[in-house]
């Protein structure tokens, strides 16, 4: 997650703002001494706001605040008699700020500050503000002349301000004399304060902050107290944060920190108070680097403070080895939307950052500038596949590679067309993160594709398998000689739904309709129809998919081809398969099953597998006590490790389980399943739903107690036959 000071960059434009109370100036926006009332009004950037109204014109808006609460504010809007429509918005005050000392603000008049907030509710690049007419209430045009906003409630807050405890914000109008809200009929601004309320702070929340500093990243993991619920955390150079500061003031930094994203992070997350920064190729360890944090209380409630650690980033050794590393097409494994490369890396390069290019782009990239190269070496870091070096390894104390070198094989598929001629363009990376000089390969051209005939076709041992049918979905599996198939092209169609072919069509036909592009324009040209599934091969000449989305009680036809590594397609091959059609009765019957996981980064794996008699099922999964705590009384993560000490009796469990389900849970007509990475407990269950002999719904809870790799039920816990 990297986070940096908002820039943002606008024109300015003059216009009339409406007339408003301005308060009493107090420099800095930092807490009050004892006996001050707080006031976050900043002469360097002045603002003329009016608190809780702001009173509009002829050719204004009014604004009043009719409510403030923690985390809400309710607001009415009154335009004045000429007005036709407006342009609103919200902002948080220490937001604002930093918008309006990144447009060089710092200084200007507050008739200079307030344009310049009209240019943010015109931002025309997807930023500027809401637009509401009168020409949208014509059924009810008193609507328009009194609008409430319960902001908080409303879809703005999202993208604009949410509110938190004891902060401020900035309501902001401008109104307009046509119904378009164009910048051509602007009439006054209008710009009211409010500022949320907040519970009493509960103990001292707070964190240590343990950073990991490197050549041109860092990460950062909030160790909290007892006292924090939720933590706000940001990170950039600290001139960048001194500058706001020496602006704004400690307090509105605080602030600042809060109102950057749209929620904290819990404590209960462990990963989600881990964020890290990468300063890419303009790190400087020169720099001071800055981390803070925000703590707040389980009410949100902030503390007074924020927590700040400044440091620099390692620095690079100014005689660092460079990143070694050559790219080979290995040709005899050329195919004609298929290769395959070496990556022959040497101990001081660490990854290889690689893209394909046509030789025709490739040959303009050679003969560019300097910085053109560079450029384009530094995008290939940031936008380009990647490949580490297995033996790479790194002597932090020496700061010298301690590896060896290494070589991989690599593979290419996508976006390459039969015949044309590329190049594979690369940079390494060594240690410290910097790149090598921009290089190719030797340029390679791929095979023509020939649809004549299947009969010089080099591909062996070619089998189709389809199993697992359910209701809504099943499988498919591809088996074959690796060293003899680049490329599967797979689909499934029915009686019903097919290009017009079936198993007796000639060969011809179906390469025809297989590698011509779809009739939208949208097709793949350079491999196959858009219809179509096409894979690379799989070293372990094994691989398969599951169809979903099938309709029950269905016949389907799948058919498969491959291509070897001249360019050559096989023969066809189908199989059928029918999904079950769903026969529901009284007794639904839904099977669970825990399983390793076989997506990447889960560990654990539930499978909803439907018996009989079942018309649709609902489930869910909990790791957290708190999922389950409004059903559960006393229920506690301790007891949830626990269940038979958990001292909550079997009937208690089961009646929660079966109303968090039944309340929470997703609904389905078909197999499902979940996953869910560690071995902390969690509870999964079902609500399978069938119907008596009078149509009335019957239910059916099943679960699942997941812990460490095993599963057991409420039952067998409680020893209950």
């Amino acid at each position: 997650m990297k986070k940096q000071l908002f820039i943002l960059s606008f024109a300015a434009l003059a216009f009339g703002i409406a007339a408003c109370q301005q308060p009493d100036p107090t420099p800095g926006g930092d807490d009050p001494e004892p006996g001050e009332v707080y006031n976050p009004y900043l002469e360097a950037l002045p603002i003329a706001w009016s608190e809780g109204l702001a009173e509009g014109s002829e050719v204004g808006v009014t604004i009043e605040v009719k409510n403030v609460t923690d985390d809400n504010f309710v607001f009415e809007l009154r335009p004045g008699a000429s007005i036709q429509s407006f342009k609103l918005d919200v902002y948080p005050l220490s937001v604002l700020y930093n918008n309006l000392i990144n447009d060089g603000m710092v200084g200007k008049a507050e008739w200079e500050i307030n344009e310049q907030i009209r240019t943010y509710l015109y931002n025309a690049e997807g930023n500027g503000g809401y637009t509401f007419s009168a020409a949208d209430f014509e059924s009810d045009p008193d609507e328009f002349l009194q609008m409430q906003f319960d902001w908080g409630n409303t879809a703005y807050a999202a993208a604009s301000a949410i509110p938190i405890p004891d902060a401020d914000y900035i309501i902001a109008v401008v109104a307009c004399t046509d119904t378009q809200a164009s910048s051509s009929a602007q009439q006054d601004l209008t710009l009211c304060y409010v500022h949320t309320t907040s519970a009493p702070l509960i103990g001292d929340p707070s964190c240590e902050l343990d950073v990991n500093i490197g050549y041109r990243k860092f990460s950062v993991q909030h160790i909290p107290n007892n006292d924090t619920k939720y933590i706000y955390f940001f990170g950039s150079t600290a001139d960048q944060i001194d500058e706001y500061i020496d602006v704004c003031g400690d307090r509105m930094f605080r602030d600042f920190i809060r109102s950057l994203y749209t929620s904290p992070s819990d404590v209960s997350d462990p990963d989600a108070l881990i964020y890290n920064y990468d300063f890419g190729q303009a790190a400087d360890a020169s720099l001071m680097s800055c981390t803070a944090a925000v703590c707040c209380d389980e009410n949100m409630t902030p503390a007074a403070t924020y927590i700040r650690r400044d440091f620099h980033l390692k620095e690079i050794p100014a005689n660092a080895d460079g990143a070694d590393v050559e790219v080979k097409v290995n040709s005899d494994r050329i195919a004609s939307s298929y290769f395959e490369f070496d990556a022959l890396f040497q101990a001081n390069c660490n990854t290889i950052f690689y893209r394909i290019y046509s030789q025709t782009a490739a040959e303009i990239l050679k003969n560019a500038t300097e910085l053109e190269r560079k450029l384009e070496a530094i995008d290939l870091l940031q936008q380009g596949y990647g490949c580490h070096n297995p033996n790479f390894s790194f002597d932090e104390n020496e700061q010298v590679p301690s590896g060896s070198a290494g070589t991989v094989t690599l593979a290419a598929f996508g976006g390459l067309m039969p015949g044309e001629t590329y190049c594979v363009g690369y940079v390494g990376r060594n240690a410290f993160g910097t790149p090598s000089e921009l290089k190719f390969s030797e340029p390679f051209t791929l095979d023509s594709r020939n649809l004549d005939s299947p009969s010089g076709c080099n591909v062996k041992d070619l089998k189709l398998t389809l199993s697992d049918p359910g209701r809504t979905q099943f499988r498919a599996e591809v088996e074959y000689d690796p060293s003899t198939v680049s490329v599967i092209y797979i689909q499934y169609m029915t009686a019903d739904n097919n290009p017009g072919l079936d198993e007796n069509s000639s060969w011809k036909d179906w390469v025809n309709f297989i590698f011509t592009p779809s009739s939208s324009g949208t097709g793949s040209m350079e491999s196959s129809n858009l219809l179509i599934n096409a894979w690379q091969r799989e070293e372990s000449g094994h691989d398969g998919l599951v169809f979903t989305g099938m309709t029950p009680g269905t016949e389907y036809t799948v058919f498969l081809c491959a291509e070897d590594f001249d360019g050559n397609i096989s023969e066809m091959q189908f199989e059928k398969i029918s999904t079950n059609a769903i026969q529901v009765g009284p007794d639904p019957t839904v099977n669970m099953t825990l399983m390793k996981a076989d997506t990447y980064p889960n560990d654990w794996t539930v499978l909803y597998q439907i018996g009989h008699d079942v018309a649709k099922m609902k489930y869910c999964y909990a790791d957290n006590a708190a999922d389950l705590a409004n059903y559960i009384p006393g229920l506690t993560q301790s007891a949830m490790n626990d269940v038979a000490g958990s001292g909550i009796d079997y009937e208690t469990w089961r009646q929660g389980i079966y109303d968090w389900v039944n309340e929470l849970g997703m609904e389905t007509e078909s197999d499902t399943s979940q996953d869910w990475q560690g071995n902390d407990t969690v509870i999964a269950a079902c609500l399978a739903v069938g119907k008596d002999e009078t149509g009335a719904e019957v239910y059916q809870m099943f679960h699942l107690i997941c812990k460490d790799g095993k599963a057991q039920t409420l039952e067998e816990i409680f020893g209950i036959n």
